[in-house]
C-alpha cells in the first residue's frame, strides 16, 4: 500500500484493519463472509478475487475488478457492478447474504492442470 495511506491508521476506529502481508491468507478467507473488490484501474485478472471465490467467499466487484472471471462459472457467488457506481456497490454489500456454493465449473476453469493443458495446446 502506498505510504500516503498511512496503513489506514486513520480508520482503525471504523473496524478497518490493514493486515499488510500475512503468513496465511486462508485464515482470512475462511473467516470472511464477503470479499469486496472495488478495483477500477489496472488490468488483468485479480488473483485475490480468484482465491476468495476458491474459498467459497461471496464477492462484490466492480466490472474492471472482475476482468478475466466469467460470470457463467461463479453461480451466485460473484456480483459485478459498473465501475464508479458506489451507491449500488454499497447496496449489494448490504444485501449480500448468499449461502450457495461456488460451482464445480469454477474449479475446472481455474485448476492449474487445466490451465496448463490450454496453454500447451495454444503453443503447440
Amino acid at each position: 500500500m502506498p505510504a500516503s495511506y498511512n496503513e489506514l491508521k486513520d480508520f482503525s476506529d471504523k473496524n478497518i484493519i490493514y493486515a499488510g502481508f500475512v503468513d496465511d491468507i486462508a485464515l482470512f478467507f475462511k473467516a470472511a463472509d464477503i470479499f469486496i473488490n472495488p478495483v477500477t484501474d489496472g488490468g488483468g485478472i485479480k488473483t485475490k478475487l480468484v482465491e476468495a471465490l476458491g474459498y467459497n467467499v461471496s464477492v462484490i466487484s466492480t466490472a474492471n475488478g472482475a476482468i478475466g472471471i466469467p460470470l457463467t462459472i461463479t453461480g451466485e457467488k460473484m456480483k459485478v457492478l459498473e465501475n464508479d457506481d458506489w451507491k449500488k456497490f454499497a447496496g449489494k454489500i448490504i444485501e449480500c447474504n448468499d449461502a450457495s456454493d461456488i460451482p464445480p465449473e469454477f474449479f475446472d476453469h481455474f485448476y492449474w492442470g487445466n490451465v496448463a493443458k490450454k496453454a500447451a495446446a495454444a503453443i503447440a
